[in-house]
C-alpha cells in the first residue's frame, strides 16, 4: 500500500465529503481563542447551561489540529526540500548541457559537421523559447502608412 493511502486512512475524516466546503474557508478565531473558551465554559455553570458549546468536541478537535499540523510541517518540509534537491541536480546538468553547447557551437563550426549544426540550431532554439511565465516579445511592427524598409521594387528615382 502506497505511503499516502496508509497514512490517509489512519487520519479521522480523511475520506468524508467536503465538496461542500467553500475553497476559501476561513478560521474565524484562533486555537487558543477555543482553548481559552472551553475553560471558561468548563469553569462557569451559568455558561454550561446555555449547551452552546461541547467541550469534549472542541478538545478532540484542539488535539487533532496539533497533531494535523506537525503531519502537514513535515510534508511540507519534505516536499520542500525535494524540490531544491530537483532543482540542484537540474542546475547542475543544465550547466553541462550549456558547458557542451557551447563546446558544440564551436565544432559545428567545421564544414565536415553538418551533423553537429543541426544539434545546435535545435539547442538555440530551445534557449531561445520564452520561459514558462513570460510572454515572446512581440516583433516591432512600422507605423501604418510607413514605407517598408525590405520590400523590393516600387521605389522611385
Amino acid at each position: 500500500m502506497p505511503l499516502s493511502k496508509a497514512l490517509s486512512s489512519k487520519i479521522p475524516g480523511y475520506h468524508d465529503d467536503l465538496s461542500d466546503v467553500p475553497k476559501n474557508l476561513r478560521r474565524r478565531v484562533t486555537a487558543k481563542f477555543i482553548g481559552m473558551t472551553v475553560a471558561a465554559v468548563e469553569s462557569s455553570s451559568e455558561l454550561q447551561g446555555v449547551n452552546q458549546l461541547d467541550t469534549t468536541e472542541c478538545r478532540d478537535t484542539l488535539q487533532f489540529s496539533q497533531g494535523i499540523q506537525s503531519l502537514t510541517d513535515l510534508l511540507f518540509g519534505t516536499a520542500r526540500r525535494l524540490d531544491l534537491m530537483r532543482r540542484v541536480k537540474e542546475g547542475r546538468a543544465g550547466k553541462s548541457a550549456l558547458a557542451i553547447y557551447n563546446i558544440a557551437q564551436r565544432v559545428a563550426l567545421n564544414p565536415n559537421n553538418t551533423h553537429v549544426k543541426v544539434h545546435v540550431e535545435n539547442l538555440k532554439a530551445e534557449l531561445a523559447r520564452p520561459k514558462r511565465g513570460q510572454t515572446a516579445k512581440p516583433t516591432a511592427q512600422p507605423e501604418p502608412g510607413t514605407p517598408d524598409p525590405t520590400a523590393k521594387g516600387g521605389g522611385t528615382n
